[in-house]
């Protein structure tokens, strides 16, 4: 996207903050925000990672749900809570301090990557 600024948004709100709103809402803020935000690729690799990560988190949430302890159900929530929290944080920090440097998970962010540049 040539002449596009890379700190612009759709909605002119803050890259920092529309990156971490994609960790934020889980799947449904990343669906949305790749709906919606279409010049910011930035925002958009964060929602393809948040989607790629928090999704399958989420049904096997679900699946422990069905058949594990209450203890377990409660362990399994809070870890994808921290890492949707996590990298929030990292999302919104990279946009400040890295020069909108993304952060790869191992996998999937790779992955983001190349459904981005398919775009």
């Amino acid at each position: 996207q040539m002449g596009v600024n890379e700190w612009e948004t759709r909605f002119g709100w803050r890259v920092d903050v529309e990156a971490a709103v994609a960790y934020l809402g889980g799947p449904i803020t990343a669906l949305l925000l790749l709906i919606l935000e279409t010049s910011n690729d930035f925002v958009r690799f964060h929602a393809y990672q948040s989607a790629l990560l928090l999704t399958p988190l989420l049904l096997l949430r679900g699946f422990i749900g069905l058949i594990f302890p209450s203890w377990l159900q409660f362990i399994s929530t809070m870890s994808i809570v921290i890492a949707g929290l996590y990298m929030a944080f990292k999302a919104f920090r990279d946009a400040n301090g890295a020069g909108l440097a993304r952060y790869q998970l191992p996998y999937i962010g790779i992955l983001a990557e190349r459904w981005l540049g398919e775009e």
